[in-house]
């Protein structure tokens, strides 16, 4: 009798490890705001049915737009960014008080002379869209942004940013490969609007991976508020778009940016 316990029991232990070796583990459930494939089923955030119903997920698209945050309130762009200025495309705004995503998002073409940096050997370069209407409503100019930007290390990087006074249409930060007296800098993200300035600041060390920012000091920055002196540039439309490699000398509707650097290394 009592071999007989021992067998029985012995077979259901054996039982229950086989079960306990072929079930799947349970699978996580998909965090609905990190931009991570939590249950690794190739959906993302508000693309995975986790996620149907949850309220970051919940877009108001007749009077917001489309984005994880429209809708929700802000003091600055960046509390409506899912990510970062340079992966969310297209960039939502912060307007009165509230994120929204109404604009079309492009890339355009930004041609650099950059002469007078001949042999500076800067390493990346950034391109800020920004709007001439501050997060208040103020009325932003060149100098206004030249003057919050005054920093000149790596810790300076962001100092626009942490403002939160700024508003842009678009943000590109890349390394540079080649230091030449031409610098093309292929499809900018940007979104389509009016009434900007661009801002670029150069920079000795690469585009950092993780923070998406430059390195080591800044080698000096231009600001450009139009193609010419009480010019401001034309608003950006849909069809500026260089959506296909044919575009990119300028081709067909592609949108290129002509912009002449002058004031030299810092």
């Amino acid at each position: 009798m009592i071999r007989l316990t021992l067998a029985v029991l012995s077979s259901a232990l054996l039982a229950g490890l086989a079960v306990s070796a072929c079930s799947p583990p349970t699978s996580q459930r998909e965090v609905c705001a990190n931009n991570v494939d939590d249950d690794q089923n190739g959906l993302i955030d508000c693309a995975d049915p986790d996620c149907r119903g949850k309220p970051e997920c919940v877009v108001d698209a007749g009077f917001f737009g489309t984005c994880m945050k429209c809708g929700t309130s802000c003091a600055k762009q960046e509390d409506c960014l899912q990510t970062s200025f340079s992966n969310d495309q297209p960039l939502p705004l912060c307007s009165s008080g509230r994120c929204e995503a109404l604009n079309k998002q492009v890339s355009v073409n930004v041609i650099l002379d950059a002469a007078a940096y001949q042999g500076v050997q800067y390493r990346s370069i950034t391109t800020r869209f920004i709007s001439k209407r501050a997060i208040d409503g103020t009325p932003i100019t060149c100098s206004t942004v030249e003057a919050a930007a005054p920093g000149r290390t790596a810790a300076a990087a962001r100092q626009l940013e942490d403002t939160g006074r700024f508003q842009y249409l678009g943000f590109d930060a890349r390394t540079i490969m080649r230091v030449t007296p031409s610098i093309p800098l292929f499809f900018v993200p940007v979104q389509t609007g009016s009434n900007y300035l661009i801002f670029m600041e150069f920079w000795y060390g690469p585009i950092d991976g993780v923070s998406r920012f430059p390195t080591l000091n800044r080698a000096g920055f231009e600001c450009f508020d139009g193609p010419a002196i009480g010019q401001p540039w034309a608003p950006l439309v849909a069809t500026d778009d260089c959506s296909a490699a044919s575009q990119d000398a300028g081709t067909s509707t592609c949108r290129q940016f002509q912009v002449s650097a002058i004031r030299g290394p810092m």
